[in-house]
């Protein structure tokens, strides 16, 4: 490690000087110089990735049984330290498909970037005002009956999510069903989004504890809880195991749910190709460090980059670009939480001129692969694009937008070509496996940070029937570092929702560059209008 980073710190802050920057070449597989620790080179090409779209939640200790519907007189009054939400449990029981699948059917097999992907759980949340204005007792009753038969039906499309995990290749696609929840909210949507709709309170509003690593082996692939507001307004919260499904698949998921709950004549069906193409293989010799996940108190909270910072961000150069482009949404509001992530972390603890922070994003290659995959593929069809800078010195933001650029345009199609096949795509994973672990390993305390984008991703256009949502919220699972980028309701904003060390977050939060660009937890309701 000393002689690596003593070549570290000899390189200039150019992405393209590989002893600052660690990517891994997956594709040539050349002999790695004796400069370089193993399993990198100087191709630059980024370790390949494992990671998720999201956010993380684990519903194994309330899905044991398949429970009928149920009227439950139980109440819960959230403690004020922990949830500080008023909720009573209407009922609770299990959504089967409408139709049985077909015996040729019943086993799915995970890709083999499903295969060492996190065991964790992704959380979603969405938020409806009651615009149909509805009585709150027909929601509770014809809407909530609509809503489960809409479910049933998708199910069988979507037939592994009714059933479970069986091991780290495969789902039992027994048809047992998922967990589905309702609860009555005492408080009146716009009164909860306007009370400082914290991390912890949302938390409240989904099925389990999504700060959890415990495994989904053996259980429910997906937790659904819907939340039934005063007014009659909705927050409809899913948790889907990250063993099968990414961002996107979820996104897709989520918009068959509404268009056949609406009654849409559109059909959204998945397509399967994914273990075909990336065939899982139960020899690997590394998995993804556990390292960087926690079960210690994080603190977790939005900064909100509305379109005027936007543009002035855009007006940044971006370093060592081959093009003029100015800076992408991501990529301007990742520069710039990075910067001040790994400034935060350098005053936290010891950070010498040696000391990287790193920096991953998770990236979607469907469109990247030729020829392209199909939209509609589930499973984890994504890669991480990495690089790391120093912050013991000046940190550059054109550079580190520049970096980034650089490193995600590496994740191309003769990259995830090598990551086809049995016997390619067995090296190519091992390899960049084995770097991801490197990673780990060279960052002091875990230093580095996750960003998933879903941005673009459309989620403020589902619809099941009573009008789109008015917020959209995605959750952490445990990860140390995590930053989740979403879009804002209106106006082309950035919603960046930010989980980092009770201590690192004291000093991001009063970052003055940061917050020369962005809001701190802004009432959702304020893009509404």
């Amino acid at each position: 490690m000393k002689w690596w980073l003593s070549s570290a710190h000899k390189a200039t802050e150019s992405f393209f000087n590989f002893k600052r920057h660690f990517l891994h070449e997956c594709s040539s597989h050349r002999v790695v110089h004796a400069s370089n620790p193993i399993g990198w080179s100087q191709s630059y090409q980024t370790p390949s990735s494992f990671l998720y779209s999201g956010h993380y939640h684990t519903t194994s200790t309330i899905l044991k049984a398949n429970q009928s519907l149920q009227r439950l007189p139980n109440r819960i009054k959230i403690e004020e330290d922990v949830k500080k939400v008023d909720l009573e449990i209407l009922s609770k029981e299990t959504i089967k498909p409408s139709s049985p699948t077909p015996h040729h059917l019943r086993t799915y097999n995970l890709s083999i970037i499903d295969q060492f992907m996190y065991d964790i759980y992704t959380p979603l949340i969405l938020f409806f005002p009651n615009t149909n204005k509805d009585s709150v007792t027909d929601i509770e009753t014809k809407r909530s009956k609509h809503m489960k038969d809409a479910l049933s039906h998708v199910l069988t499309r979507f037939y592994p999510l009714a059933g479970k995990v069986k091991n780290t290749l495969q789902i039992e696609c027994n048809d047992e069903g998922i967990y589905y929840m309702e609860a009555r909210v005492n408080q009146t949507l716009k009164d909860f989004l306007d009370d400082d709709p914290n991390d912890e309170r949302v938390r409240s509003l989904i099925p389990e504890k999504p700060h959890t690593t415990e495994s989904s082996m053996g259980n429910y692939t997906i937790g659904v809880q819907v939340n039934i507001f005063k007014c009659g307004g909705i927050g409809l919260s899913a948790s889907v195991s990250h063993k099968i499904f990414d961002g996107q698949t979820l996104h897709l998921f989520m918009k068959a749910w509404a268009a056949a709950a609406r009654g849409s004549p559109e059909t959204v069906s998945p397509s399967f190709v994914a273990s075909k193409i990336f065939p899982h293989n139960p020899r690997l010799e590394y998995s993804v460090p556990s390292k960087l996940l926690t079960t210690k108190k994080l603190t977790t909270k939005r900064f909100v980059f509305d379109s005027m910072a936007l543009a002035l961000l855009k007006t940044q150069p971006v370093a060592g670009a081959s093009s003029t482009h100015p800076p992408t949404r991501m990529e301007a509001t990742t520069g710039v939480i990075w910067k001040a992530a790994a400034q935060a972390a350098s005053k936290v603890r010891p950070f010498g001129p040696q000391s990287p922070h790193a920096l991953l994003s998770v990236v979607n290659f469907r469109r990247r692969a030729s020829p392209h995959l199909p939209e509609e593929s589930i499973g984890n069809l994504i890669d991480a694009a990495g690089v790391v800078c120093f912050p013991y010195g000046q940190l550059n933001l054109p550079t580190l937008m520049g970096d980034l650029r650089k490193s995600i345009a590496k994740i191309d199609s003769s990259h995830i070509e090598n990551m086809k096949g049995e016997v390619k795509g067995h090296e190519t994973v091992n390899e960049m496996l084995r770097g991801y672990n490197q990673v780990a390993d060279m960052t002091a305390e875990g230093d580095c940070l996750f960003v998933s984008s879903m941005l673009n991703s459309r989620m403020y256009e589902l619809d099941f029937g009573w009008g789109k949502p008015i917020w959209v919220y995605i959750m952490n699972a445990g990860l140390v570092r995590f930053v989740s980028l979403n879009d804002t309701l209106k106006g082309g904003g950035v919603e960046a929702i930010v989980t980092l060390s009770p201590e690192e977050m004291e000093l991001f939060e009063r970052d003055s560059e940061l917050l020369s660009y962005a809001t701190v937890n802004p009432s959702p309701l304020r893009f509404v209008c």
